[in-house]
């Protein structure tokens, strides 16, 4: 990749490719600006950079504003790079996983452990994880079972 360069505070990478964008008044310009840096957000991660690195390189506050902007994408799959990244990391988790089967297949209690984790990752990526409402239940339709009263 690229050296960063930083001019003024800004990368002028990501300078030049802001000003490729559409010239667009009043707030819609705001929502293409911020689309943009969300899509050079998902790129970044993608690479290998950290979130702290990704923040600074695109003039976030944070690496938890980093990692909400890339969470976002990967929730919406607004950016292109979602399913790149989204292959890279399962590739990732499938390679540690590989590395810790064996172990976890005699019984190494702390190999099963992690590849519980790994496996609970790989649900929350790809999101296969049920959704839950803000009492830690799963939302959706839900059965009362009343006993017959004597």
């Amino acid at each position: 990749m690229c050296a960063l360069v930083r001019v003024m505070g800004h990368d002028v990478s990501m300078t030049a490719a802001l000003a490729e964008l559409p010239r667009v008044n009043g707030r819609h310009r705001n929502l293409a600006l911020a689309s943009a840096r969300r899509v050079r957000a998902v790129e970044l991660k993608a690479s290998g950079f950290t979130y702290e690195q990704v923040a600074n390189q695109l003039g976030y506050t944070s690496r938890g504003t980093a990692f909400n902007v890339v969470a976002k994408a990967l929730r919406e799959q607004t950016a292109e790079a979602v399913s790149n990244l989204r292959d890279l990391e399962n590739t990732r988790l499938d390679a540690l996983q590989a590395a810790l089967w064996d172990a976890a297949m005699t019984g190494d209690v702390r190999a099963v452990m992690a590849c519980v984790q790994i496996v609970q990752a790989r649900f929350r990526l790809n999101g296969l994880e049920p959704a839950r409402d803000g009492f830690g239940a799963t939302s959706g339709p839900r059965t009362l079972v009343v006993p017959p009263t004597s």
